[in-house]
């Protein structure tokens, strides 16, 4: 094994782990707006970290596989790009639903459900670039242009991308314990792995019993969820991401359906450079990855001191970051305004 294509395949299972996690999310606020608190309590650490290590996984490709980018911008500049303007509005509507302000005309959960949305469409654009990389569907003989239309009228195609979407969505009633008709948790879990395990087969892809256990055990964990009412969430994020890295090593050094990856290779010092500091830089996000991993693993009575009320009309809850700037005893316009006992001023 190349240990340049071993590092890159390890930072792509990170970035994808992290976006199912927030597919997880940003299902359960479409789905179950009371799970709004418990789903931004465990999201808050985590996004910043995802755009980080998305980041840090481009520019590893940029140094380790620069020859290889021309043929990318041929066929994917116009899916990237819109991927990248989303990813920023992804960001301003989730920091925009955490800071809310009380009289703002936009309520937490529906900037919440804007974040969501943008959210599907950022994982659905790279889930498609990421199998049409690995498969080839969609690209032609000199790798120069993109059909369309040949990529999405291939079912395989969309049976891998709505199975994920189905296995994220079963899955968050795990990770986020929703307890709303949570017998579509091992159903979608089901019928997502069915549906994605039969489509990476039939793309040509390499499947063998690694795959077959990972998706039992998925299965497993979200039937044992609906029978017990307990879950550990470190589960679905360790399945997460053994299930990316698994595809990536069975299928190792494939690209664009029969090319190998190592025709692309920087074999230059400039390489060893790269992976020396892909190697510093992935012990420091490493270093982060373990902190989130502290964070929600926290006892739920640990965070109980926090009221996480659903905000309304009359009483809507204030960002912790406007707790600094709205303190109890503040000045608006020079004039000191306190808060006593009936809540008047």
């Amino acid at each position: 094994m190349n240990t340049y294509i071993t590092v890159n395949y390890v930072l792509l299972a990170i970035v994808f782990t992290f976006l199912f996690v927030e597919g997880m999310s940003a299902m359960s606020f479409i789905y179950d707006r009371k799970s709004l608190p418990t789903v931004k309590k465990y999201l808050d650490p985590i996004w910043a970290i995802a755009g980080t290590f998305v980041v840090f996984f481009v520019v590893n490709i940029e140094v380790l596989f620069p020859s290889i980018l021309p043929s990318i911008d041929y066929m994917y500049v116009f899916p990237l790009l819109l991927a990248a303007l989303l990813f920023i509005g992804r960001n301003v509507f989730l920091v925009f639903s955490e800071y809310i302000w009380k009289d703002s005309k936009f309520s937490q959960i529906m900037l919440a459900r804007v974040y969501s949305l943008i959210t599907f469409i950022i994982i659905i654009i790279l889930l498609s670039v990421f199998i049409s990389i690995i498969s080839g569907v969609g690209t032609n003989a000199t790798l120069t242009g993109f059909s369309t239309s040949t990529f999405l009228s291939n079912p395989y195609v969309l049976g891998f991308i709505l199975g994920t979407l189905l296995i994220a969505f079963g899955l968050s009633f795990v990770f986020y314990k929703i307890e709303k008709m949570k017998l579509l948790s091992p159903i979608a879990t089901v019928i997502g792995l069915l549906l994605f395990v039969f489509s990476i087969s039939r793309l040509n892809l390499n499947v063998n019993y690694i795959t077959y256990a990972l998706a039992a055990a998925i299965a497993l964990v979200s039937i044992l969820y609906y029978l017990t009412g307990k879950a550990r969430r470190e589960i679905v994020f360790i399945a997460a991401f053994l299930s990316i890295i698994s595809i990536n090593f069975l299928n190792y050094g494939k690209v664009f359906g029969t090319q190998s990856l190592t025709l692309y290779l920087n074999n230059s010092a400039v390489a060893f450079a790269g992976i020396l500091i892909t190697i510093i830089g992935g012990v420091l996000l490493t270093a982060m990855l373990i902190f989130f991993l502290y964070m929600y693993r926290l006892p739920d009575k640990e965070n109980s001191s926090y009221d996480f009320k659903e905000s309304s009309d009359e009483d809507e809850k204030i960002g912790i970051a406007n707790l600094y700037i709205i303190p109890n005893n503040n000045k608006v316009n020079g004039k000191e305004h306190k808060t006593g006992k009936d809540r008047k001023r």
